[in-house]
């Protein structure tokens, strides 16, 4: 099999919180896990991202995205993502503190492909990414992990 053409898919993490941000990179390099994320603080710069024509060569192939945002509410993000054809089919996984019921039926009645409480483990992100079908991730499996040092 040619494996020339393949390469990693990027991660697209929707976030406001610098302490949940450094988190959730935290456990991408615990899990060893060294696709390249993007950080976006708001719904509304990650809408802007997602839709605009010069980017659909970089789309993540996930997104994490926080319910609570400024500027769009988490839902409102991924009831966009997914009454968009050319982004419809980027799974979203919705993150939160919350654990009520209702947050977590309408995350999946809106389209997420899972839900997950913070603070995000290693073992959780490695589950949700080797989950989705078709997502490629890059594993570091060398040295122990301080003796590298993931671009973002």
């Amino acid at each position: 099999m040619d494996m020339t053409g393949l390469r990693a898919a990027r991660i697209m993490l929707v976030e406001d919180s610098e302490g949940d941000v450094y988190a959730f990179k935290r456990a991408l390099r615990e899990a060893r896990i060294l696709n390249d994320v993007d950080v976006f603080a708001t719904g509304k710069d990650a809408i802007a991202h997602l839709t605009n024509e010069d980017n659909q060569a970089n789309l993540p192939g996930i997104v994490f995205l926080d319910i609570n945002l400024p500027l769009g509410n988490g839902f409102e993000v991924l009831r966009k993502i997914k009454s968009q054809e050319t982004i419809a089919r980027i799974p979203v996984v919705m993150l939160t503190i919350s654990q009520e019921e209702e947050d977590i039926i309408r995350s999946y009645e809106y389209g997420a492909v899972s839900f997950i409480t913070k603070c995000v483990r290693a073992e959780n992100l490695l589950d949700i990414l080797s989950s989705v079908p078709g997502f490629r991730f890059i594993a570091y499996s060398g040295a122990p992990e301080e003796e590298y040092s993931p671009t973002r």
